[in-house]
């Protein structure tokens, strides 16, 4: 059977590989025998059905034959155990040279090629069925925990490294505990499974490194690198997909626990998912007195000591979950979660593990096919019963490996595709996909029967009887509020009662009520926050109501609500406070950026909760003050602390500011001069702040001039939006870096003396680094610093008289232009007039109109090229023809060619009071200017409601639009006609 595979599927990338495989597998007819022959016969219905393994041979085209050579891939091949593999994996990181003790690049490649070469190992004997499905399993759970335990020992020992050994209160050594839940946990794990971890350990404490850290913080950097180290996507693949939700509190949870806090969980708020889940919990990695304790700790929660049948209402209540998401999510066709798959198989047993577990100690097994056996010993269900779910789980077990093998993916749906079924067909050996299907119903069929039957006995012991019309019927209620909120609600019933409501039920609202009212987010929170979830869901669904978008703002208000569930406190606040929860639904309303800012976010909350509408924004020397008494706040705190600090302080700022416009109208340009001033604030803060430690490590930076000694300044220029006092929410911010040490003895006065550019470069880099790095509170200010001399490729902080000398005899025109909306926002006053000096020397400069018109209007039309709308009913307002950019080149066209005879082209840098300027200089009529100006903050406008509501700078073809970009490109026309520059044409044409 094994040689009789379709013709469709045997495609020339099939047969090619399999010819260079061959080739390698029995380089000589004498080296032919029976089982080499047997193998290579194997190579098509292999190759074909598996085009993951195709692909890993291919790639390392000498795995396959030492496989064979090693007679790892013969019938008789024992399953390697976890040592071994952990061995295996060990030796690869020997054999990758890694150059420091411990290269996590390496670490990482060792993995994935250990995992990539068993993987080869593990799919060619299940596809030849050389391996039955229990090797099979066995074999992905030994490698899992191989894998699982040699990225913890890397992980303990990076951190080791940097801050020495955990130690508990009584100081001695602990280490990370690892529990592998699910299929993992019951070592049946699937070919391309997740793998679902949990990660504690014994008790507080601290480290005994030179940088202390307490054990909840150190054991978190060891469960975040484990975690990193097999589930991050490199060039080699991953090595297992991992899920951490299933700890306490879920993903709003701390990512690790110490045991007092899982066991005060646990006896406090424990539900009843977490008793399923913790069934299947197995240590993988841990100390044994310390997987001892912990067995103790949970083994109370999960199996009572009596006969659970409480359990039994809980466990009815999952299965009505069950049949309502097969029905809404159509998942008929899905092996695992469908009707008769595979989690019902297991649930049956599960169901019985919590009943009657506490008493029997048979019942506490993890794999499901031996508590099947055990249900069958004890006479709790007919061994005909017992063997016919045994044998639907093993089929649909190898249904789901042999979907899964195809491709790696982690696929439980039977495929449309003919060339999948094809596949599916081939390696379940069957005949036809006709008769496959056959034989999948019936055992599927057999599954949904003892399921269902499992319920009807226990309800005939006396237990509440619930069956599918009370599913049906819930969705029969009349208020909105309570269908929505039903555990029994189809999405039929949610879609007509959100359409009642007057609101378009879109696909995104319908999943985000479900998830928060009787969907996996909810069941996994706490009483208390389901409570307070319960509470204020039915008053933000009335606020929203009140809006002009209300499924646009209601969803907005939910994606808070998720972001905040396990935080509840916030929650209760809002249900206490109307007018702050009526001012919190009307901004989302008004704003996407908003909402989503305050979504990632939550801490700015409290600045929506205050009531300042009275109070004034504060002036460009208040910002600074307090972002300068910040920065002295935080100056002995760590690095991480004072990023995140201040990142929390320019966040309620911005929505400060935010705030103010929606609720109150602020002009565009105040709001401009807000966020502007904020950003060059926080700028001073943050070079403070980054500039304190490098002093006190290499002294300050000094020259000598002239036989007398100077102190060395540092600048920061402020080019594009910043500089042109344009900022809107979320910009970058470019900035160039300049210094003036010049002369001898360039360097710093500390013991540990540096050259001053060394200084200064470790300076910008620290600015860079910690103003746009992602941190828990995310990013300050993301920052571009191509604008320096040489781009990319320049220094990172450039002399001021090297400065000067490339704008004068290097610079591109589009580097001049740039220099137009150029100012330095942080600086001495000496610096700040030897820069201006530079620009004004720079712009002044006699250019010839001809050449310069050509060079601006030839950069133009390369952006409009590259940048514009290609769609013919959309225009981009900043880059076609008549938009925004037009009047920005506009401009400095103007600055570049006049300023020579016009000196108050120099004083500004924002455009505005630049074509303000160009009128009383003559160079553009009061009515040219004042077209410009209104267009231009139209369009300022236009894009700023834009990135309010999250969305770009293409917009519907529409006159509002066209008719003053139509007079921007005849405006364009005119100043540039004189120089024989080819005309802009108008939009709509």
């Amino acid at each position: 059977m094994s040689q009789n595979v379709p013709q469709k599927l045997l495609t020339a990338r099939v047969s090619e590989a399999v010819e260079l495989a061959k080739a390698r597998m029995l380089p000589d007819a004498s080296a032919s025998s029976q089982s080499a022959q047997a193998c290579v016969d194997s190579l098509p219905l292999v190759f074909a059905c598996s085009e993951y393994v195709r692909d890993i041979s291919q790639r390392y085209p000498d795995w396959l034959p030492q496989l064979f050579q090693q007679g790892h891939l013969d019938a008789g091949a024992k399953v390697p155990t976890v040592d071994a593999l952990r061995l295996s994996i060990l030796q690869q990181y020997a054999q990758q040279g890694a150059q420091v003790p411990l290269d996590e690049d390496v670490c990482m490649q060792s993995l994935r090629l250990t995992r990539h070469r068993e993987m080869l190992r593990i799919l060619w004997r299940d596809i030849t069925r050389t391996a039955s499905l229990d090797d099979t399993l066995t074999h992905l759970s030994n490698l899992a925990d191989a894998c699982i335990a040699v990225a913890s020992e890397w992980a303990h020992q990076s951190i080791e490294i940097r801050f020495g050994r955990a130690l508990d209160e009584t100081d001695t050594p602990q280490s990370l505990v690892i529990l592998g839940m699910g299929k993992l946990g019951g070592r049946e794990l699937n070919v391309s499974s997740d793998i679902d971890l949990i990660y504690w350990f014994r008790q507080s404490g601290f480290s005994d490194g030179q940088r202390k850290l307490d054990a909840s913080e150190y054991f978190r950097r060891v469960a975040q690198l484990v975690t990193r180290l097999l589930g991050s996507v490199t060039g080699d693949g991953f090595v297992f997909r991992v899920d951490t939700r299933l700890r306490p509190f879920g993903e709003s949870g701390p990512l690790v626990m110490n045991f007092d806090g899982v066991e005060q969980y646990y006896l406090t708020q424990g539900r009843d998912w977490e008793r399923y889940a913790m069934v299947k919990a197995r240590p993988i990695v841990g100390e044994q007195s310390d997987l001892d304790a912990l067995n103790q700790l949970l083994q109370p929660f999960v199996y009572r000591r009596y006969l659970d049948y409480s359990a039994i209402d809980s466990l009815r209540e999952l299965k009505r979950k069950i049949a309502i998401s097969v029905r809404q999510k159509n998942r008929h066709n899905n092996i695992k979660l469908g009707s008769g798959g595979i989690r019902e198989v297991e649930f049956i047993g599960q169901a019985f593990q919590l009943v009657r577990g506490g008493r029997q100690m048979r019942l506490r097994e993890r794999p499901i096919k031996t508590i099947l056996t055990t249900i069958a010993d004890m006479k709790l269900m007919p061994e005909k019963t017992v063997y016919e779910l045994c044998d639907a789980y093993d089929f649909l077990r190898k249904t789901e490996n042999a979907l899964q093998a195809m491709r790696d993916q982690q696929v439980h749906t039977l495929p449309d595709s003919i060339e999948d079924q094809l596949r599916l067909v081939c390696m379940m050996r069957f005949e036809s996909w006709e008769q496959f299907q056959s034989v999948l119903q019936e055992k599927r069929t057999l599954v949904a029967h003892h399921f269902n039957q499992l319920f009807s006995d226990w309800d005939a012991d006396g237990s509440l009887q619930h069956t599918d019309a009370d599913v049906a019927s819930a969705s029969a209620a009349v208020v909105a509020w309570a269908v929505l909120s039903s555990p029994e609600t189809e999405n039929d019933a949610a879609l007509a009662v959100v359409e009642s409501l007057g609101m378009h039920a879109s696909e995104p609202l319908l999943e985000s009520l479900a998830s928060l009212t009787r969907g996996g987010f909810y069941q996994r929170l706490t009483a208390q926050s389901q409570s307070r979830v319960d509470q204020i869901l039915p008053l933000l669904l009335e606020a929203a109501l009140l809006q002009e978008t209300p499924e646009d703002t209601l969803l907005r208000c939910l994606e808070l609500v998720r972001k905040v569930a396990g935080r509840s406190g916030y929650l209760q606040i809002l249900v206490e406070r109307p007018p702050a929860l009526d001012r919190l639904v009307n901004i989302f309303a008004k704003s996407a950026w908003v909402a989503t800012f305050v979504s990632r976010h939550p801490i700015v909350i409290d600045e929506l909760l205050r009531d300042n509408s009275d109070e004034p924004l504060p002036t460009r020397e208040q910002l600074e003050q307090e972002a300068l008494h910040e920065a002295g706040r935080l100056a002995e705190l760590e690095l991480d602390e004072q990023m995140d600090a201040m990142r929390q302080f320019k966040q309620a700022r911005e929505l400060h500011i935010a705030k103010a416009e929606l609720t109150e109208n602020l002009p565009l340009m105040k709001v401009s001069d807000q966020l502007t001033w904020l950003a060059e604030s926080v700028v001073k803060a943050v070079l403070l702040l980054v500039q304190k430690p490098l002093i006190e490590r290499f002294g300050h930076p000094g020259f000598v001039e002239e036989g007398i000694q100077h102190e060395a300044e540092v600048g920061v220029v402020a080019y594009g939006k910043l500089g042109g006092i344009e900022l809107g929410y979320g910009s970058d911010l470019d900035l160039v870096f300049l210094h003036n040490s010049r002369g001898q003895k360039q360097y710093t006065d500390g013991e540990k003396s540096v050259d001053n550019g060394l200084f200064y470069a470790r300076l910008a880099q620290k600015v860079v680094s910690f103003m746009s790095t992602q941190t828990p509170a995310g990013v300050l200010y993301e920052i571009d610093l191509r604008l320096r001399p040489n781009g990319q490729s320049g220094v990172l902080v450039t002399q001021i008289d090297a400065y000067q000398r490339y704008q004068l005899d290097e610079a591109w025109t589009w580097e001049h232009q740039a220099i137009v909306r150029a100012r330095m926002i942080l600086g001495s006053d000496s610096l700040s007039a030897q820069f201006e000096k530079v620009r004004d020397t720079v712009l002044s400069r006699e250019r010839e109109i001809a050449e310069l018109a050509e060079e601006v209007s030839s950069m133009r039309q390369k952006m409009r090229d590259n940048l514009g709308s290609a769609k013919p009913d959309r225009v981009h307002l900043k880059q076609d023809a008549g938009g925004i950019a037009d009047i920005e080149f506009m401009v400095q066209f103007l600055v570049l060619a006049y300023a020579h005879q016009q000196p108050q082209l120099l004083r500004f840098s924002d455009n505005i009071r630049l074509l303000e300027a160009a009128q009383q200089c003559h160079l553009l009529s009061t009515e040219q200017s004042e077209t410009l100006q209104e267009t231009y903050l139209l369009y300022r406008g236009m894009l700023h409601r834009q990135s309010l509501q999250l969305q770009g700078a293409d917009v519907e073809l529409d006159p509002l639009v066209t008719e003053p970009m139509a007079k921007v490109v005849s405006l364009w026309n005119q100043l540039f006609d004189s120089a024989s520059v080819t005309p802009h044409r108008n939009p709509e044409s």
